[in-house]
């Protein structure tokens, strides 16, 4: 009877919570435009509602005439903002469809919100520090208001949903629900570029663990996920490769290649590409000698996964680099006693990453209809990443990977 009422306060309590995000959101959401990376899923999903499949040229044409009252002009640094994502990501886009785009936004906003928040206390447990409240209270503020976190939620990305179901699957398959991680997992490729390089990972190590579980899981339930789309646009695999294709060619610059290339013309651009390559080579390394490594250290081999993602050639959008929360809250994991001796240099890597984030933010923005980032933004923190896990790794025994 106990659980019970507590179980009822606490969604009322949510509920609440949820309630007054949405009022806030709304407010802002009716007198701040924007919301691009939220436009063109919303959009799709109106389409759709139509009978009109996401991918057909006049979803993206509204998209683009809502932004910029005309068909957009890529050679004027304008985003064609079409619809490039999985054709089952429809499950999570659908239902906002039945709104105007302002309510939907503001929906949109409040389900990252409560999502970030859960994407925190993830990455915590996943950390082992979770039982320390003061720690996980700062850290779920930081994730809402750091500036990858925000702006994921003002922008409306999706990085957020993809980050959470990641985030779940490793904390359930830490406790031992394989199955279930499995499917949640099968979700988290509805952004595909982000997911690619964890799951490989995460598959290998399986294999190699002889931990079946999840693989068999994951397997029938992205199966079934692309079989049931292929029933309603049979050919929305081939139509979603066009649209991945096509996505760097009209987005701002998401490879080292592409951004060197900003900077340093053609020598920059093959620069960019040796400098991924010999990233990726070494990512590879350490992963073929981990496979047969203990649990903490596979923990250890996922954060530098996630951080060298950006880097490694797939385009990926700066934005998107809200996912590298995890690996902060690994690394930050090495200070899990709560002794001062131990708070002071997890607040002082924190501190140093939130307002170092937006010091490069705010000298760097470009100005336009809103505020547009600088692509230098997709070097930082993954470079800081890796150079923080690559101290680790030299230094502490635990972490040298066996086998």
């Amino acid at each position: 009877m106990k659980n019970a009422f507590v179980g009822i306060v606490a969604m009322l309590l949510i509920l609440t919570v949820c309630g007054v995000l949405y009022r806030v959101n709304l407010t802002f959401a009716k007198q701040n435009p924007g919301g691009n990376d939220f436009l063109a899923r919303w959009m799709g999903a109106r389409f759709v509602l139509q009978g009109i499949q996401p991918y057909d040229d006049r979803v993206g044409l509204a998209t683009q005439q809502w932004i910029y009252g005309h068909a957009a002009d890529p050679s004027r640094g304008e985003d064609l903002s079409r619809f490039a994502y999985p054709l089952y990501a429809m499950i999570f886009f659908g239902p906002f469809g039945f709104f105007d785009f302002t309510t939907a936004r503001a929906l949109w906003m409040t389900l990252l919100e409560m999502s970030t928040a859960t994407f925190a206390l993830f990455t915590a447990a996943i950390g082992g520090w979770e039982s320390q409240r003061g720690k996980t209270v700062v850290w779920i503020l930081f994730a809402l208001s750091g500036y990858f976190g925000l702006r994921a939620i003002i922008n409306g990305n999706p990085v957020v949903l993809a980050g959470l179901f990641l985030a779940s699957a490793i904390f359930l398959f830490s406790k031992g629900y394989s199955l279930q991680a499995g499917i949640i997992l099968a979700f988290a490729t509805i952004k595909p570029q982000i997911a690619i390089f964890p799951i490989l990972w995460l598959a290998l190590w399986c294999l190699f663990q002889k931990r079946y579980s999840l693989l068999v899981s994951f397997c029938i339930t992205l199966a079934v996920l692309i079989g049931a789309c292929i029933l309603f646009v049979p050919n929305w695999i081939v139509l979603n490769i066009r649209e991945i294709i096509a996505y760097p060619g009209y987005t701002e610059p998401g490879t080292p290649s592409a951004v060197f290339g900003l900077w340093f013309g053609e020598m920059g651009k093959t620069a960019g590409w040796i400098f991924s390559l010999l990233l990726l080579a070494g990512l590879l390394w350490v992963w073929a000698k981990s496979l047969k490594s203990s649990y903490q250290n596979f923990l250890f081999i996922m954060a530098i996964t996630i951080s060298a993602a950006p880097l490694l050639g797939i385009p990926f959008d700066p934005g998107n680099e809200y996912l590298l929360l995890l690996p902060i809250a690994l690394g930050l994991s090495i200070w899990k006693d709560s002794s001062w001796k131990n708070v002071i240099p997890w607040a002082l890597t924190l501190g140093a990453i939130f307002f170092g984030l937006w010091m490069i933010f705010l000298f760097t923005v470009q100005k336009g209809t809103q505020p547009v980032q600088n692509p230098i933004l997709l070097l930082p923190l993954p470079v800081l990443l890796l150079a923080w896990f690559a101290l680790l790794y030299l230094g502490n025994k635990r972490f040298l990977p066996t086998g």
